[in-house]
């Protein structure tokens, strides 16, 4: 049970460690690392995506860093490894999501909502709309902003925007 317990609160941290990393270490502190530098460079090529390599090598230190911590704190390798398996998968359904959103059609109507939420960031305002696989910590920090339609550069446009009829959610410019 207390695996379960860890591995769920592995899954629901990842979400706040992702709203909190694009937020502050994306956009509000000027600090030069390798996350702001790659960010900076996905938001004016909204194709790129930093290297998977690079999201290993910066994964493996965080990573063991938690599973120590938790480790330490509830005396059990087994439930620091559930915590490690829930935020690591999180992490990964993040990663795909992301990508998803900028290579692929969307599927779902949640998809869809995800996705224009996840424009407006990149393409009105780039203070706004942090979370990428929810939305709800934009709305608990009012870092949320709603766009009835995203208006996408030319320069930008996505290629499944020419696969179908989102005229009512995205416009090129």
């Amino acid at each position: 049970m207390m695996i379960l317990l860890a591995f769920t609160f592995g899954v629901l941290l990842w979400p706040v460690l992702e709203y909190v990393l694009h937020r502050f270490l994306g956009h509000v502190f000027k600090v030069k690392t390798e996350f702001k530098k790659q960010h900076t460079r996905h938001h004016a090529e909204t194709h790129y995506f930093a290297p998977n390599s690079l999201k290993v090598l910066a994964a493996i230190p965080v990573s063991t860093l938690f599973f120590g911590v938790f480790w330490f704190l509830s005396g059990s390798w087994q439930i620091a490894l559930g915590f490690i398996l829930g935020f690591v998968l999180m992490y990964s359904f993040y990663e795909w999501t992301h990508w998803s959103f900028h290579n692929l059609a969307p599927k779902t109507r949640l998809g869809l909502k995800l996705r224009k939420h996840h424009f407006a960031h990149h393409f009105h305002n780039a203070k706004m709309n942090h979370g990428v696989t929810s939305t709800l910590l934009d709305h608990v920090f009012g870092t949320y902003l709603e766009v009835p339609v995203v208006k996408v550069p030319k320069q930008f446009a996505l290629a499944w925007l020419e696969t179908g009829d989102y005229s009512s959610d995205f416009q090129l410019k």
